[in-house]
């Protein structure tokens, strides 16, 4: 069921989430507006797959994996969405998670937060060390993989505040998870996306990603090609 209240979209151009819809022709596909679990969100003390179950830690960051057309289609991201860097920086490490990848990337301006970018494929070349410009493609949203089918593809993004470590090229999940989460910042409006317009989904523990939401890249012809 999805809920009744929603922030409306803006006219926003220079944010992290207008890019990644650029670059993967959501707009193409009717972008409407994103569509979030509870679980989704920052802070969050639930998963959003499954039966539900409380998360061992609350959620440092935000999942993207919905979104609405302006035909009222309920549409998933998929592999073949790319990631652009959200700003000027540097790659300080590439890191297992529980899906695929995680990059995390220290901006060049010294006051703006470490990204982390999670359940990804790294694009070749990507190491630490590299520079990367701001909106380059980086990576692209790993699959979910048949040993996880509740889970679908999604993109996770943390931003963790500049000062709160003094060694980010030795993080990890384990040590992430554990942080203050007074470390942390709320991507869904630091990165843009509840400007886009967002609307909330009542979370049903029967919920079929892969039935009730169809791959986003069926809609589009070619316009998601692109190698990062």
């Amino acid at each position: 069921m999805i809920s009744t209240y929603y922030f409306p979209a803006r006219h926003v151009t220079t944010t992290f989430a207008c890019k990644l819809i650029e670059v993967n022709g959501l707009d193409t596909a009717g972008f409407r507006r994103w569509l979030f679990f509870p679980g989704m969100l920052f802070l969050s003390g639930k998963s959003w797959w499954g039966d539900g179950r409380p998360r061992p830690y609350s959620h440092e960051g935000i999942d993207l994996c919905l979104f609405e057309n302006i035909d009222s289609r309920r549409l998933r991201l998929d592999p073949r969405v790319l990631i652009p860097a959200a700003d000027n920086c540097r790659v300080v490490s590439v890191i297992d998670d529980f899906i695929g990848k995680t990059i995390i990337c220290i901006p060049n301006d010294a006051s703006a937060p470490i990204v982390l970018y999670a359940h990804v494929l790294p694009a070749d070349g990507i190491a630490p060390g590299d520079a990367v410009r701001k909106g380059e493609l980086i990576a692209r949203i790993a699959p979910a993989g048949p040993e996880k089918p509740p889970l679908p593809p999604h993109l996770h993004v943390t931003l963790l505040q500049a000062g709160f470590l003094s060694d980010p090229d030795r993080l990890n999940w384990h040590r992430l998870n554990r942080l203050d989460r007074a470390a942390f910042i709320d991507p869904l409006y630091a990165l843009g996306f509840a400007e886009n317009g967002m609307q909330m989904v009542d979370f049903d523990p029967v919920t079929a990603f892969y039935d009730d939401y169809e791959p986003f890249g069926s809609l589009l012809s070619g316009s998601c090609t692109k190698t990062p």
